[in-house]
This record gives structure tokens, sequence and C-alpha cells, in this order.
């Protein structure tokens, strides 16, 4: 079972409007902000051989300062972080495959390794060049590693797997973003007491994950499964287990839950440059395998300390703006705007 499983049982009986959208807000440190922009000609193929030079950020309107530089041409270790719990059962069967897909698109100069994680974090690969056999690798569902699901302290690891290495770097993280000890709290709804994940806002766990996730230089990408925007196709009954024939009833006071965890995910990528994308099924996880793959093949990173200092509780986003000084150029990058933060 996936996502449902790690929640608590309510009774269905609240209409979906009760289930709101929480407020999506990234605070990132403002003495450090990156960006991961790839460029295209007009006929969509990706240009390469720009320099430092080559690139202007503005942000809110003003010039800033490019303080470091990244070319495409360095090479990236590349995390593949797959959740071992069983909220992604249903992948488990195509990941060896979506690993190979993967692996097959990186450069000669990148390096790849494979970890699973639920309570705890395991590796499935040390730290290899790309070859052109098959990485072999399966999810150990049966690992002890598996009970449980320890989501921060998997992100903790995955930065901490970097020490020492030099070039990019950068994390895929196959995941429903459920965490075990996600804080609970009583709300009214409908007149009635119901036990939700808490925001975000106030989940010291989180706020330090995030923190740490800001101030550190591994891009984090998601594959996120059956969050609210792309629930599983089988159903789930009001218990929290698999309803069964695929009819599609969801229990909608849990959407809110869902919510809260593709929210923390969002927040998560966008602090560290990356993105999160949403497999509607299995079988989509191995083709945005390859794209990321692509992305991460391609892109430049590029880093600027703002000129305007964060100030006490700022709220409005700030906008980014990356431009190239040739014409015609297409540029794609991996945030729009961010709202800094003191802490």
């Amino acid at each position: 079972m996936r996502f449902l499983k790690f929640f608590f049982t309510i009774t269905i009986g609240v209409a979906w409007a009760s289930a709101q959208e929480p407020d999506f807000r990234l605070n990132i440190d403002a003495r450090n902000v990156s960006v991961n922009v790839n460029v295209l000609d007009s006929a969509g193929r990706p240009v390469t051989k720009l320099t430092k030079d080559d690139f202007s950020i503005y942000e809110d309107g003003v010039l800033q300062d490019i303080q470091t530089f990244e070319s495409v041409e360095i090479p990236y270790n590349i995390l593949i972080l797959v959740d071992c719990s069983a909220s992604t059962e249903a992948d488990w069967p195509l990941m060896g495959n979506a690993i190979d897909r993967f692996a097959s698109k990186l450069r000669p100069q990148d390096k790849i390794s494979v970890a699973q994680f639920g309570a705890k974090t395991e590796t499935l690969l040390e730290w290899q060049p790309r070859t052109g056999d098959s990485l072999g690798v399966t999810i150990r569902a049966n690992s002890k590693s598996c009970e449980g699901t320890d989501f921060y302290g998997a992100l903790e690891n995955a930065i901490t797997r970097f020490r020492g290495i030099s070039g990019r770097k950068g994390v895929v993280v196959l995941t429903d973003g459920v965490h075990n000890l996600f804080p609970i709290q009583n709300m009214v709804v409908a007149g009635r007491i119901v036990r939700r994940v808490g925001d975000s806002a106030d989940d010291k766990d989180f706020q330090r994950t995030l923190n740490s996730v800001s101030r550190s230089d591994v891009v984090f990408y998601f594959l996120a499964v059956n969050t609210d925007l792309n629930p599983d196709e089988i159903g789930v009954s009001p218990t929290g287990g698999r309803a069964g024939g695929g009819n599609g009833v969801y229990n909608p006071e849990l959407i809110y839950n869902m919510q809260q965890a593709r929210s923390r995910m969002q927040q998560l990528a966008a602090a560290a440059g990356g993105r999160v994308d949403f497999p509607k099924k299995p079988a989509d996880v191995a083709p945005l395998y390859e794209v990321i793959a692509s992305d991460f093949g391609t892109n430049y990173g590029l880093w600027y300390s703002p000129k305007r200092p964060a100030e006490s509780n700022e709220t409005k986003p700030r906008k980014i703006d990356v431009r190239v000084k040739t014409p015609g150029l297409i540029v794609k990058k991996s945030r729009d705007s961010y709202t800094p933060s003191t802490r």
C-alpha cells in the first residue's frame, strides 16, 4: 500500500472543499541563491558551450553578481534514492530497468550511486561511472531498513554522501514524501475534531531538513508518487487499505495530508534548485528518469548573493530572471522566485 497506510483512519463525511490546499512558500537562505539553467536553441536542442559571461541574473529587476558558475562539462555525481517502504510497492518491479535507463543517459565523466530508504538508508550501488551493462540493482524489499519511513533522515543522509566528492551533485528521490514522525494536530472541520498532519511551517524537523538542503550544493529532484495530484489508480478504503477494483474512490479527508506531503517535496526541490515530477503510473517512472538524466547532462549551475539583504518577516517573493546574450535562445530555469529567510 502507498501513502495512506502511514496515516490514521478517519471516517468519511467531509466534503472535498474542506481539504484546502496548504499555503506554499519557499524560504531559502538569502545569502546563497542557486539556479540551474538549461538553454535551448530555436529547434529545442540543448546549447552546451556557454560561459559565465553569457549569463545575467536579475532579482526583482536588479542585476546580480554571479558568484559561482558551473559549466555543462563539469562531471555530475548523481544518487538515485528510492523509498522502499510499502508506500512505493507498485514501482519496485520496474525500478531495475528504470535505473538502467537513467544510467544510459549519463555521460562518461558522470558517476551514479543507488540507495534505498525506509527507517534507515541502505546502499544498493556504490559510486561508479556509467557502463554499457545493466547495473543489476533491485530493491531489497525485505530489508529491515524498509520498515517505517524516515524521509527527512534519508535526505540528510543523502547530503552527507557527497562529502569529499568533487564536481556537481544531484539526488533523484522516488517517494510519496511521507515521514513517520509528521506532527499531528487536532483541527475543527465541519464542527468536529479531525486529526491531521500539521503545516510544514510548524514542523521543526522539516524546517531543519529544509535548511540543510538549501545550504548544501546538492540539487534534489523528486518523483512524487501517490500525491493528491497523482493518486493511486486503485481506490483506497476509508480504513486506509486498498479498496480494490481500481474504482478511484478516496477518502477526501486524507487529501489534506497528501497535500502536506507534496508541499514539503516542492519546498525542498525549490530550495535545492530542482523540481518535482508526478508519474501517474509506475510505467511513467523510467521515461521521467531519462528526462532528468538529460537535464543533468545539459544544465548550468549559477549561484549569487542577493544585493538586497533579507528583511525580517519578509513575505513577498523575489522574482528571478536569467538571461543570455545570444538572441533567440530559450532559457529554462529551475526556479522563478523565492522568499528569503533570515533564519
